[in-house]
């Protein structure tokens, strides 16, 4: 009785073993061979020694983990493939804008640009002061800023307005190294067509922004960073996105600080 028990079962998983060896083997490999494992056990089981009710479930239990973990690691391509093309989505909307990221400490001022830097304030400062150097480290203006509490600090400057954390800050050109209005060959002020005069400005180049400032009654120099136009954007087979920035430099994604308006 117990033979013709096993050689029913094992007719039966034959069928079975006939209909998933005609499914597609690309995506079915995992679930497809344990399946055939377990068809060729029971075939070849000794008749005297049937395998018993529990491990046969046991087996069960077996494939459908299998199955299950084939399953999930096509859920996890799937999700890897769109997180990737996100990514490389979101970078390069950011080709031609402005970001600030970690250790850039020289900012590219365009002709009729911005160019932008960022610090974080440990603790509440006193007698702040910006300093902004040329590329050659040569001090062009120290413009005093006063007090600021702990936190972000953000200065734009386009070579003539300057804004600290979204207001403009009133400058006395009177005591700025770099003239108050353009002036021709005879010295007389330039007037543009409404009859004003026309503000001087520093040249397109790289600049440096420096910050100081009396910090629980210590002197202390603040680390700036500076901002960069994003030129390219790059992707490595493993899908990292890499941002090549103005000047030969580069950038992941986590290392950006802000992202500016145009």
């Amino acid at each position: 009785m117990a033979i013709n028990d096993v050689s029913s079962s094992s007719t039966v998983l034959d069928q079975y073993r006939t209909s998933t060896a005609t499914e597609e083997k690309s995506n079915e490999l995992g679930r497809n061979a344990f399946l055939e494992l377990m068809v060729a056990q029971l075939n070849n089981q000794n008749p005297l020694e049937p395998t018993d009710n529990q491990a046969f479930v046991a087996q069960l239990a077996q494939f459908s983990t299998v199955e299950g973990l084939d399953n999930l690691n096509t859920t996890a391509d799937g999700m890897m493939s769109q997180f990737t093309s996100n990514a490389a989505l979101q970078a390069s909307s950011l080709v031609g804008q402005s970001v600030i990221v970690e250790g850039n400490s020289t900012g590219l001022l365009m002709s009729g640009g911005v160019v932008s830097g960022y610090a974080d304030v440990p603790d509440s400062a006193a007698d702040m002061t910006l300093s902004i150097e040329d590329e050659n480290g040569v001090l062009l203006e120290q413009i005093p800023l006063g007090n600021h509490d702990a936190g972000s600090i953000s200065v734009r400057w386009d070579g003539y307005n300057l804004m600290v954390d979204g207001d403009i800050v009133n400058l006395d050109r009177s005591k700025l190294n770099a003239p108050q209005y353009l002036t021709d060959d005879n010295g007389d002020t330039i007037l543009d067509s409404n009859g004003d005069p026309v503000p001087a400005v520093y040249d397109a180049g790289e600049y440096n922004f420096k910050l100081s400032a009396t910090i629980g009654g210590e002197a202390e120099e603040l680390d700036m960073q500076m901002s960069s136009r994003v030129d390219s954007v790059t992707m490595s087979a493993g899908g990292s996105v890499t941002l090549n920035l103005t000047g030969g430099q580069r950038a992941s994604m986590d290392q950006i600080k802000q992202i500016l308006d145009a």
